[in-house]
């Protein structure tokens, strides 16, 4: 009620509007004056990433502002890791609670999530940009059908692994901090979440067509070359490539996630590094980290420490 989701003895709803989500968080901080929302070993009182914030906004570019962001944020003891890294697609800025129990990892990834939204909302204020990233990974452990606080933010959304990565564009990076002054968490970052929904609010998951479910199968038995897919599915390349583009993929993009996912798949093994690489049809354990950086955030031996962490 004190947020304004429901009146009186209005009931509660089934489900929550991001933005009224958004308010809840708020409210909840002002009544408890604690930012972690009890994810966080330790209380973080109001304004307590106010002065991170601050501090990124004296970089002078979008780059200079991510890194600083890493290197601030173990001074708040919040047990969160944050990392840039760079990648073929761009620079990527990487969340991560390592070594949570099970019993509170599903509310620390939902945590994560909210922290990577709000420091996008942010970068939205301090650059006065509308900075688009390119591509999202979200945590497996969470449920596509449960919503997502970042969804919505690049078309290009996957689930895999643990934890969460923003990839911003490497034209992006230059992009001056500083043009508007920050002052403390809430009002700023509700004005920029509020014009962030109403950019995104019809941005949502391409809808499953059967020449994309034809072309998953295929792709999943075996890697083959766009005019041999066609062919396989008795049409040709432009036809193949005009019936993706309706259904908001590519070919290379269905590719890569049908690859990634692989990836994620044959690293919950023991298989060796070499062999795994061989499986994807990469020629060294080079090709496979450079791949494991771009698409999970991590090296395979950071990734396979991971899982082995939250099975433990």
């Amino acid at each position: 009620m004190g947020a304004g989701t429901v009146k009186g003895t209005e009931p509660l709803p089934a489900t929550i509007a991001k933005l009224d989500f958004w308010r809840l968080l708020l409210t909840n901080i002002n009544l408890t004056d604690d930012e972690g929302h009890g994810c966080t070993p330790d209380r973080l009182p109001k304004s307590s990433f106010s002065v991170i914030f601050a501090a990124v906004n004296q970089m002078d570019t979008l780059l200079e502002g991510l890194e600083r962001y890493a290197e601030l944020i173990p001074v708040l003891r919040t047990g969160i890791v944050v990392s840039v890294g760079h990648g073929s697609d761009g620079v990527h800025l990487n969340f991560d609670f390592p070594g949570e129990s099970e019993a509170m990892a599903e509310r620390r990834e939902r945590y994560l999530e909210l922290i990577a939204m709000v420091f996008h909302c942010v970068l939205l204020w301090e650059t006065a940009e509308d900075l688009r990233p390119v591509r999202v990974r979200l945590s497996s452990r969470l449920s596509d059908r449960d919503g997502s606080m970042v969804s919505g933010l690049a078309a290009n959304q996957t689930r895999s692994g643990f934890g969460l990565t923003i990839v911003y564009d490497k034209a992006d990076l230059a992009t001056p901090l500083g043009r508007r002054k920050y002052t403390r968490w809430g009002a700023h970052d509700l004005t920029a979440f509020e014009g962030l929904m109403e950019r995104t609010i019809s941005h949502t998951s391409p809808p499953t067509s059967p020449t994309v479910e034809k072309l998953a199968h295929l792709l999943g038995n075996g890697d083959l070359s766009r005019p041999d897919a066609a062919k396989a599915l008795g049409m040709s390349p432009a036809t193949l490539q005009r019936r993706l583009s309706l259904a908001g993929t590519s070919f290379r993009e269905l590719s890569k996630d049908i690859r990634r996912r692989k990836l994620v798949s044959l690293l919950s093994t023991d298989g060796r590094l070499d062999d795994i690489a061989a499986e994807l049809g990469w020629s060294d354990r080079r090709s496979l980290w450079r791949s494991c950086q771009d698409w999970l955030g991590a090296s395979p031996s950071q990734y396979r420490a991971g899982l082995r962490s939250s099975r433990s």
